[in-house]
């Protein structure tokens, strides 16, 4: 199965989380049922992680949150990439469109949000609807280039996020998949602002010192994972994420930590 699963631009768990039994998009493009494919899909579970409270923060904290993944043959509906469609050919060229959400951040401590009670004062990032794009191509069978696009729709929130990189399978069982993902991660200045910038306001609000972020390539990313199939239902992932942040943005005074480390654990149950 082609694994084409993104990561965020800070450590999420739900961009780390694979499903790893989901319908392959090779299947779901398929000539079996067409566009609709033959059957519809489901995987459900629970996600165990451990990550930073927001892009820089050396704090860290632990989530368990729902996974969800629907899929009728190009179409999906899951917890990591949204609603949208997906297309692999024979010659291993993949690409997916999506509608998605950028919860943004805030400025407290929560259990689902990224943001802390150390930005207090900066306000809040806005959330947004945002629209994906991803095109991936299988240079060999151990090896894949990807890249992906992802823009805010709301009005005013001007920002977009691009990501680039390789992964290298290794190990490819029927039961067991091993992958290392290399990536680079990418902001315009609307993005780099809002997550990495103090304006002139935030900063006598706040207290952090000012500072403007361009936009450009803000961090390097490397992951492992591991997914393991129990029976033709149960599947098992453990991934374990680091993340290095440039001289674009790691002199920012909200960027407490240069790098940022993630583990996470899921359980599925496919049907």
């Amino acid at each position: 199965m082609n694994r084409f699963v993104a990561a965020l631009p800070y450590l999420s768990v739900l961009a780390l989380i694979v499903l790893p039994v989901a319908v392959s998009a090779q299947d779901a493009s398929g000539s079996n049922g067409g566009l609709l494919g033959d059957k519809t899909q489901f995987t459900l579970g629970i996600a165990e992680s451990v990550a930073p409270r927001y892009a820089g923060s050396d704090d860290y904290r632990v989530q368990t949150l729902p996974v969800v993944a629907i899929q009728r043959g190009i179409f999906f509906l899951d917890t990591t990439r949204g609603l949208g469609a997906e297309y692999l050919t024979h010659s291993g060229f993949y690409i997916s469109t999506s509608i998605n959400y950028d919860f943004g951040r805030v400025q407290r401590d929560s259990e689902l949000l990224p943001g802390s009670k150390k930005l207090a004062g900066m306000g809040n990032v806005p959330g947004s609807v945002t629209s994906r794009t991803m095109i991936g191509q299988q240079i060999t069978p151990y090896l894949m280039a990807s890249a992906e696009a992802e823009f805010t729709l709301k009005d005013g929130t001007h920002r977009s996020r691009y990501r680039a990189g390789l992964e290298y399978t290794p190990w490819k069982t029927d039961k067991d998949v091993v992958a290392i993902d290399l990536n680079t991660h990418w902001g315009n200045r609307g993005y780099n602002q809002a997550y990495f910038g103090v304006t002139e306001l935030q900063s006598m609000r706040s207290g952090f010192a000012p500072y403007s972020a361009t936009g450009g390539l803000y961090a390097y990313s490397l992951s492992a994972s591991w997914s393991h199939t129990w029976t033709p239902h149960w599947s098992t992932s453990l991934i374990a994420s680091a993340m290095r942040y440039t001289d674009k943005v790691e002199h920012s005074p909200i960027v407490q930590s240069r790098f940022a480390a993630s583990t996470t654990l899921a359980l599925t149950y496919s049907f």
